[in-house]
This record gives structure tokens, C-alpha cells and sequence, in this order.
């Protein structure tokens, strides 16, 4: 038995009539409707969206470049304050040193006037002390000759 192949052509075969213009002027009013009320405002969403990020991006990029020259302006104040600083540092140790060396030339000064003085003072007590005892030892001769030799 053999199917016949007539029917399924005639199904297959579409017939222009009325209501393929009917949905084509529903398909054509839908396609307006959307393109006015979806597909517009979602690509000026689309676009204000891309226009705001492309405008962050450029306010990035402004706001990363300034914080470039701040930091080079900033690195540059750091090391003229570190200059300034080692300046003062190393004219307070110039200072110091200075003053420290007045010091101890001054100490010295006045411990070799006491050490002079002292020494002119023991020189003085030795002289002293040398005419005491010579004065003793002629004494002490004398007693001994005395007593060595009976007086007559």
C-alpha cells in the first residue's frame, strides 16, 4: 500500500490571503511599538550608561594623573624638609662641638692654673720642709757632739 504524496503537498502550500496582510500590519505595529517603547529607551539607557563610564574613565584617568603630581610634589617637599632637617641637625652638632670644646678649653685653662698654683704650693712646702729639717739636723748634730764630746 502506497501512501499517496498529494496530501502532504497541499498541506505544505500556503495560500496568500487576507490574513497574511492582517498579520503583517499586527507583526509591523508591534515591531513600532516595540521600537518606541523598549528597543529606544533601553539604547538611550545603553548609551548615557557607556557616555557615564567613558566619563568616569576620563575623570579617573584626571584624578590619577593629579595624584601623580601631588606625589612627585610631595616626594619633593619631603626631601627639601629632610635636607632642611640634616642642615639644622648638622649645624647643632657643629655647634655642640664647638661649645664643648669652650668648655673643656676652659676647664683646662682652669685646672692648669690650679695645678700651677698647687705645684708653686708644694715646691713652697718642700723648701720649708728642707730648711726645717736642715735646721733639725744641725740641732740633732749638735746634741749628738754634745753628748759625743763631754763639754769641758
Amino acid at each position: 500500500m502506497a501512501i499517496p504524496f498529494y496530501p502532504v503537498l497541499a498541506a505544505a502550500a500556503i495560500d496568500i490571503d487576507g490574513t497574511v496582510l492582517v498579520q503583517m500590519v499586527v507583526f509591523l505595529f508591534v515591531i513600532i511599538f516595540l521600537h518606541y517603547t523598549l528597543f529606544q529607551p533601553f539604547l538611550r539607557t545603553l548609551e548615557a550608561r557607556q557616555e557615564g563610564v567613558h566619563g568616569s574613565r576620563e575623570e579617573a584617568a584626571e584624578l590619577d594623573a593629579r595624584a601623580a603630581m601631588m606625589l612627585v610634589e610631595f616626594d619633593n617637599k619631603m626631601n627639601g624638609a629632610r635636607r632642611d632637617a640634616q642642615e639644622i641637625r648638622e649645624s647643632l652638632r657643629t655647634q655642640g662641638l664647638s661649645e664643648q670644646n669652650e668648655i673643656v678649653d676652659e676647664v683646662r685653662d682652669e685646672l692648669n692654673a690650679k695645678l700651677v698654683e698647687e705645684r708653686k704650693a708644694i715646691a713652697a712646702k718642700v723648701e720649708t720642709a728642707l730648711l726645717e729639717l736642715n735646721e733639725r739636723s744641725t740641732k740633732l748634730a749638735q746634741v749628738m757632739v754634745d753628748k759625743v764630746i763631754p763639754a769641758a
